[in-house]
C-alpha cells in the first residue's frame, strides 16, 4: 500500500491503524472481513475510469460493469452518497453538467444485474438486492467546477479535485484527499486520513481519528484560509520557503514535533506546558494546523507531494 499522498512515513503508519484507511490519492485498499471483499485502486491519482479500480471478492474477481448517467447542476447541492465498502472521486470539470460513472461489481451476474445507479430528490445513490457487503459500486464523477456539492462514503475512499464551489464531505473509516479545490470545502473524516494540496480558497478539515496532511503549494495562500484540526492523530505540515502568507501549527500536551527546513529556522516558538505553537511564513496568519493528541512534523523547500 503507498502512503497517503503528501504524508511521510510515519503518518502513513499511523493511516494504517485506521479501519479501511488508505490513499484517497491512489493505492487504496477496503476489504471486508466476514465476505472477503477486497477493492485497489491503481494509478498516482484519483480514479478517472472504471480499469483503473480491481475488485476481488472471495479471493476471486468480481463479476463487473459500469452504469453511466448524467444530471442537470441544480440551485441546491448535489449530495452523492457512496455505496458502503466503495467510494467517490469528484473532478471538477468545464461541463455544465453532472456525469456520474458507477463502477460495479458482484460474486455473480445475478447478483450485479440487481446493483443500480439511483438519482432522485437531488441525491445520487446506488442500490442492490443483495448485502451491502457483497458487492460494490465505486462513483467517479465529473462535475461543474463551481458545483454545490456534498459528498458521503462509509468504509471507502473520498476524492476531490479541482473544485471551486461549495463542497462538503464526510467519511466514515476512510480516507479523504482535496487536490486543488479553491472553493469554499469543508471536509470531515470520522476514522480516517485527510490529505490536502493547494492554495487557495476556504478550506476546513477535521479528524476526530486519524492524521492530517497538508501540502502548500504556489508562493502565498489565495482566499479566507485553511483550518485544519485533528484530534487524535498526527498532523503534517510542507510549506515552501518564502512563503508568502502566515502558517500557525499548534499541538497541546507533551506532543513530539519534528521540523526540517529554512523555514523552520526562520519560525517564531511559542510553547509551555499546555501545548506549543509555531507560525511559519510572513504575512497575516490564514493557515492553521493543529492537533490535540498526535505528533507534529513539519518540512519546507522540497515537494512533498510524492510517496515515501
Amino acid at each position: 500500500m503507498t502512503a497517503l499522498r503528501g504524508i511521510p512515513a510515519a503518518l502513513a503508519a499511523a493511516a494504517l491503524l485506521v479501519p479501511a484507511a488508505g490513499s484517497a490519492a491512489g493505492g487504496w485498499h477496503g476489504h471486508h472481513h466476514d465476505h472477503g471483499v477486497n477493492v485497489t485502486t491503481n494509478g498516482s491519482g484519483d480514479a478517472t475510469s472504471c480499469d483503473q479500480i480491481s475488485v476481488t471478492i472471495a479471493g476471486q474477481p468480481a463479476a463487473r460493469a459500469e452504469e453511466r448517467i448524467t444530471l442537470p447542476e441544480g440551485r441546491d447541492a448535489l449530495r452523492i452518497v457512496s455505496a458502503r465498502n466503495s467510494g467517490v472521486t469528484v473532478r471538477g470539470t468545464d461541463r455544465r453538467d453532472f456525469e456520474v460513472l458507477a463502477c460495479k461489481a458482484a460474486p455473480t451476474e445475478s447478483a450485479l444485474s440487481a446493483v443500480k445507479l439511483d438519482a432522485s430528490g437531488g441525491e445520487v445513490t446506488v442500490k442492490g438486492s443483495a448485502s451491502e457487503s457483497e458487492w460494490v459500486a465505486f462513483l467517479i464523477v465529473s462535475a461543474p467546477r463551481g458545483a454545490s456539492l456534498d459528498v458521503a462514503a462509509t468504509n471507502g475512499p473520498i476524492g476531490l479535485s479541482g473544485l471551486s464551489g461549495s463542497v462538503s464531505a464526510h467519511a466514515e473509516n476512510g480516507p479523504i484527499s482535496i487536490r486543488d479545490s479553491g472553493g469554499d470545502i469543508q471536509a470531515d473524516a470520522q476514522n480516517g486520513p485527510i490529505q490536502v494540496r493547494g492554495d487557495s480558497g476556504r478550506v476546513r478539515v477535521h479528524t476526530q481519528n486519524g492524521p492530517i496532511g497538508v501540502s502548500l503549494t504556489g508562493s502565498a495562500w489565495s482566499g479566507d484560509g485553511l483550518e485544519a484540526r485533528a484530534v487524535n492523530g498526527p498532523i503534517h505540515l510542507a510549506i515552501p520557503d518564502g512563503y508568502g502568507s502566515g502558517a500557525v501549527v499548534e499541538s497541546l500536551g507533551h506532543s513530539p514535533w519534528s521540523c526540517h527546513g529554512k523555514a523552520c529556522s526562520e519560525a517564531r516558538r511559542v510553547g509551555d506546558d499546555e501545548g506549543r505553537s509555531m507560525e511559519l511564513g510572513s504575512g497575516p496568519a490564514v493557515i492553521r494546523v493543529s492537533t490535540q493528541n498526535g505528533p507534529v512534523s513539519i518540512a519546507s523547500g522540497a515537494d512533498d507531494d510524492e510517496d515515501d
